[in-house]
């Protein structure tokens, strides 16, 4: 009976342990893609203000699985179930779906409407 008693426990702690791990990476895994998301927003924005002083800009960055869209002035990254969002002095009209990994982002001012080419 003590046998038995004692691997419930060993049993119920085993699953306490391994719920607790889902749970422990399930929110590792959300704060991750949010600094993903970030950082990769901050490259992106950091490139449309390049291309509004200078007419165009050019760079090769990581990016998560996302969505890069500009309307009516307000550009936009989604990932996942998150967005972030900026204000671009420019008139706009784009949506790209970006698969994840390393791609080449091109932004132009072509006559006051900001364009966006990913390779």
């Amino acid at each position: 009976m003590v046998e038995l008693l004692e691997y419930a426990l060993v049993v119920m702690a085993s699953m306490l342990f391994v719920a607790g791990s889902v749970l422990f990476y399930g929110g590792f895994t959300t704060f991750e893609s949010g600094l993903a998301l970030h950082a990769s927003f901050d490259g992106v924005s950091g490139l449309v203000s390049e291309a509004i002083a200078n007419g165009s800009a050019v760079a090769t960055m990581s990016i998560p699985s996302s969505a890069i869209t500009c309307q009516g002035g307000m550009l936009s990254m989604k990932a996942g179930g998150s967005s972030l969002n900026e204000s671009v002095p420019l008139g706009c009209a784009f949506e790209v779906s970006v698969p994840g990994g390393v791609h080449t982002l091109e932004f132009r001012d072509d006559s006051s409407q900001l364009e966006l080419s990913v390779s």
